[in-house]
């Protein structure tokens, strides 16, 4: 099984990254017959213009739109860490999930695969990319939203704990629902995955929602 990460910030060397790795290691490495991939947007700029117009280098954004859709069609299950940005989610992310539709796609690489949310704040944010992307990042793509979440606050200290998510402070808390989530997860991916091309079929009747 793998496991696609995105951390979703378009900056280098985001937090969403150190995230990422964080659950990588702590996490993901530890799992028998998972396997685990990083899809860092801030290394896809081209990616950004896709609706734009104008743009001078049609190759390298065919060739960004090409190796991002084709790890979204090789992954069985995906994690979306999240920064908030002024209460919205980075518009990297925002054109990743409309090049997931059926028509951009060609198909839909996240029809019917399970997918976790993980919000990251600097401060005491971090819930309006959960609420964001559950209210409609499912439309097009046709991903199946885990009814779990978790919020990662105060990341740059959260960062700096020690694995300890048996403890009953806060940090070990959300280290808990990492952990709870991302099992879960694994056992929808494994479910899921013996309907997943019926259900696909069933949705290309209709890829666009309502």
């Amino acid at each position: 099984m793998n496991i696609l990460l995105i951390s979703s910030s378009q900056r280098g060397n985001s937090k969403s990254l150190d995230v990422s790795k964080f659950l990588q290691t702590n996490i993901l490495n530890d799992m028998e017959g998972v396997k685990s991939s990083i899809l860092d947007l801030s290394r896809y700029p081209f990616l950004l213009d896709h609706y734009g117009t104008g743009r001078d280098d049609l190759i390298s954004l065919a060739n960004n739109k090409d190796e991002v859709v084709g790890q979204l069609y090789s992954c069985d299950a995906v994690v979306f860490i999240v920064p908030e940005w002024g209460g919205m989610i980075p518009p990297a992310l925002v054109n990743l999930l409309l090049l997931s539709a059926n028509g951009s796609a060609n198909g839909l690489p996240l029809g019917h695969k399970p997918a976790f949310a993980i919000g990251v704040s600097a401060s005491s944010g971090g819930s309006n990319p959960i609420s964001l992307l559950k209210g409609y990042a499912g439309k097009n793509s046709h991903l199946t939203w885990l009814p779990l979440h978790a919020i990662i606050q105060n990341v740059d200290d959260f960062l700096k704990q020690t694995w300890t998510p048996t403890l009953e402070n806060r940090y070990s808390q959300v280290q808990s629902r990492l952990l709870v989530g991302l099992k879960s997860l694994v056992i929808y991916s494994n479910q899921l995955a013996s309907v997943r091309d019926e259900l696909v079929v069933l949705s290309k009747e209709h890829p666009y929602g309502q």
